[in-house]
């Protein structure tokens, strides 16, 4: 093992010198250490300093990360995105390649009825395993006909869904040029792909993205779906991805200080490991996260998935993790994760015309996945800015965890937007939360009492905060929940633009008696 002084040899060499090798520190400790078992110990250390570390004809060249700046959109870009957003589409050279990929695979024509009907098989029968729950759940890729379902089912709607939340870290300002990312767990290479083509829309954008994946169907896709290089102007270095199982990879077989580290539709099919272990695991990978990085995880939409993913975060975010979004508990106490079902939802994808070639017959809705709702979580080692508007002032709010005291009275609540509008036409419902409560809260706009005070709800964000003044409190034994029935004397406005009021949560002045 190396001397215990090889650490601060590294720190020294650090501050003096843009770039070096590991053998000159080796020799200038006097030891005969091997490279590779140096290089194992002070993996951790790298990221610790924010280097980057490549292995150079066996050695490592260790570099000083390059000066990170954030990547503004321009109005110009912002309009670009915001048409491609309103009706999204798969892009054509995305969708060419895998058409190629299936006449590759199949050596018939993509849409031969034979190859179509083998797919619309393997479709029905990952649907099927795919939602049933705990140890007898079996998602597999292994064999070739499920890699094309995969491309042809879910695999538009991941790439689509990638380059929102892309488009998120962007206004978030979380986006850095240029930037270093890992794609755990990528499948044939669904958000490597909608990198580049986000990348391409904007331009500007420099990023080496890396991956984990275990399927060696899912790597050879990957790899033709890569192979014909990238169709825009970008910087954008796709390298070949690392096969292993992500619970089995090494550290130190991963690239050092990354800017960006993304998990998605990964812990879902983790089935042997609880919350707390799947946390545990997170927590072991943000040893490669940059100081200034951050943790993307997406789930899927469903109840025990949506839940699940909250309690994973909750987990990792109590060992030197911080949530970023769409989490912001504002009153300061952390959550109880437990019954928190939060989901986001998007415009639905354009059908590709693979999906239109299975989507012939009486069956066709079973072969037509356009809809996107995903759950997702942020987290970061830096802890986040005070919320606009916080901290807030018991005098003039109400926890969600104190509604019990409040039934059938008027209070002034503030919470985070945790859904988009669940409800009908008749009936505007959005979840919400303020990290306190346990038990979940909605917020509840019947039509006829929209208002100019409180219709900017319809139109506000997933995850902005929000605060309701003179809101009815009522109890739903039914589901044993919480719903705030907004009237038209009720306002609604981000928490951000509120200047506090003067009148105290639960005593709303009197009116007089006529």
């Amino acid at each position: 093992m190396p001397e215990r002084g090889l650490p601060d040899m590294l720190t020294v060499y650090a501050g003096k010198k843009d770039s070096f090798l590991l053998s000159e520190i080796i020799r200038e400790s006097w030891k005969k250490e091997d490279i590779f078992q140096t290089a194992v110990a002070l993996w951790p250390l790298f990221t610790t300093l924010d280097l980057v570390a490549e292995w150079e004809e066996g050695d490592l060249r260790i570099e000083k990360k390059k000066t990170l700046e954030p990547r503004i959109l321009t109005n110009t870009e912002q309009k670009i995105l915001d048409a491609f957003f309103t009706s999204p589409s798969v892009p054509p050279w995305i969708t060419g390649r895998i058409r190629d990929y299936i006449e590759k695979k199949t050596g018939k024509p993509w849409d031969d009825h034979f190859v179509l009907e083998k797919i619309k098989r393997a479709i029905l029968t990952q649907k099927e395993q795919y939602w049933k729950e705990g140890q007898d759940k079996r998602i597999s890729y292994g064999k070739g006909y499920s890699v094309l379902a995969y491309l042809a089912y879910q695999a538009p709607v991941y790439i689509i869904q990638a380059e929102h939340l892309m488009h998120d870290l962007a206004l978030r300002g979380l986006l850095r040029n240029p930037m270093r990312i890992l794609d755990l767990g990528t499948g044939p290479g669904v958000f490597p792909l909608a990198i580049a083509d986000y990348c391409g829309r904007i331009g500007g954008c420099t990023a080496d993205i890396y991956s984990v994946e275990q399927s060696d169907e899912f790597i050879e896709a990957f790899k033709y779906l890569m192979g014909s290089g990238l169709p825009h102007s970008t910087n954008i270095t796709i390298h070949p991805p690392l096969q292993s199982d992500i619970t089995e990879a090494h550290l130190h077989d991963l690239p050092t200080s990354l800017d960006l580290m993304i998990f998605q539709n990964v812990f879902n099919e983790m089935t042997g490991r609880t919350p707390a272990e799947k946390g545990s695991l997170l927590r072991e990978y943000a040893q490669a996260l940059s100081p200034e990085g951050t943790i993307l995880l997406v789930e899927p939409a469903d109840m025990a998935n949506s839940m699940d993913l909250r309690s994973i975060a909750h987990h990792a975010a109590s060992h030197g993790l911080y949530h970023h979004a769409p989490c912001r508990f504002l009153w300061g106490s952390p959550c109880c994760p437990e019954r928190c079902w939060s989901f986001v939802e998007k415009e639905p994808i354009r059908p590709t015309d693979l999906m239109d070639a299975l989507s012939v017959g009486d069956d066709a809705y079973r072969f037509r996945n356009t809809d996107i709702k995903y759950s997702y979580a942020l987290l970061r080692k830096v802890p986040p800015s005070r919320e606009p508007g916080t901290p807030l002032s018991p005098r003039h709010y109400a926890r969600l965890s104190a509604l019990g005291r409040h039934i059938n009275r008027r209070i002034h609540v503030a919470a985070v937007l945790m859904s988009g509008n669940i409800g009908d036409r008749r009936t505007s419902v959005f979840k919400i939360c303020d990290g306190t409560t346990k038990r979940p809260v909605f917020a509840i706009l019947p039509e006829y009492h929209r208002s100019p005070g409180n219709e900017i709800l319809l139109s506000l964000p997933y995850g902005t905060s929000v605060r309701f003044t003179s809101v009815l409190a009522r109890f739903n034994p039914k589901y044993d929940s919480y719903n705030l029935l907004i009237s038209r004397e009720s306002r609604v406005e981000p928490l951000s633009e509120h200047r506090t009021g003067t009148h105290p949560v639960g005593k709303q002045p009197r009116r007089k008696k006529r």
